[in-house]
């Protein structure tokens, strides 16, 4: 009997150091998990990327991981002097999509007929042309939508898409691209300023310019991207501006998601890496992974 008790002991006792062994196994990988778990997305630029590692080794793309914000449908259904009073006193009150709705409208109706006599003008000028249709049918259009905005309302397009962009609204940011400095002069009552004021004020708009797009682009814009990948590219807006261009390209290629546009600027990307040096492609293979890096701590992406 007593060696019977012995032998049941010591298996009772192998039994329990089994079962602790068999739980500190099971928990180990948990506790790996945890160290190895990324950190959150640094809210500043690095210059050295650290590569930490990844049990998965196929990571998401980067589009993946952000929040697709919805491009907004600013055209108005109904004419705009219908409209025109509640917008103004929305963008007054610091309403950001409301200032950049009332801003593109405006704009949209800079471009139409003022009074009857304007209409009838472009009409005349439409048939001698020999339109199709299509022309006639879109004055008509516009006249219609912006009947009974004055010129002097037209033009403060501009105002209210500055007060949107400088507050950070990324389509705002986007469409002052679109504003010439020619026409900025003329909307800003600057045409006849001495030359070097001339010179100052339009410089000032440019930098502006570029200002508002690279914000715009660091939240994650394709179609600021895309504008600012030009501009550079043109060597009109600063020193290095085919390496900025080719590290745009970079970012455009990463966060695109439609074939074509990863197609051309796939080809981009091949073709100006002649126009470079080695240094100058690794300073735009640092610089795109810097903006990268700061467009994911952001979070968003726009969309062209």
């Amino acid at each position: 009997m007593k060696k019977l008790l012995a032998t049941s002991l010591v298996l009772l006792i192998c039994g329990c150091l089994v079962f602790i062994g068999t739980n500190n196994s099971s928990t180990q990988p948990q506790q790996i998990s945890d160290i190895q778990e990324p950190n959150p997305t640094p809210l500043a630029l690095e210059l050295e990327v650290v590569t930490q590692p990844n049990s998965n080794p196929a990571a998401p793309d980067p589009a993946e991981q952000m929040v697709v914000i919805e491009r907004t449908d600013w055209k108005l259904d109904q004419p705009l002097r219908t409209q025109l009073t509640r917008l103004k006193n929305r963008a007054d009150q610091g309403d950001l999509q409301a200032a950049y709705s009332l801003a593109m409208n405006l704009r949209f109706c800079s471009m139409a007929p003022l009074d009857e006599t304007d209409l009838e003008a472009r009409l005349q000028q439409a048939y001698q042309y020999k339109d199709d249709g299509v022309a006639i049918a879109d004055i008509k259009e516009r006249y219609e939508f912006c009947e009974g905005i004055n010129q002097q309302q037209r033009n403060e397009f501009y105002t209210y898409l500055e007060t949107a962009a400088k507050a950070g609204y990324v389509y705002a940011q986007e469409e002052i691209a679109a504003v010439t400095p020619e026409l900025f002069m003329q909307l800003a009552d600057a045409t006849e300023l001495e030359r070097g004021a001339y010179i100052q004020k339009r410089q000032d708009f440019i930098q502006l310019q570029l200002s508002l797009l690279e914000s715009a682009s660091q939240h994650g814009s394709i179609k600021a991207l895309i504008t600012l990948s030009n501009m550079h590219h043109s060597q009109n807006y600063g020193e290095h501006g085919r390496a900025k261009s080719y590290a745009f390209n970079l970012l455009i290629l990463e966060l695109a998601d439609g074939n074509e546009l990863q197609s051309r600027y796939s080809w981009f990307v091949q073709r100006r890496q002649s126009e470079l040096t080695p240094e100058q492609i690794e300073q735009a293979h640092t610089l795109s992974q810097q903006w990268l890096a700061t467009i994911k701590a952001n979070g968003t992406l726009y969309l062209p």
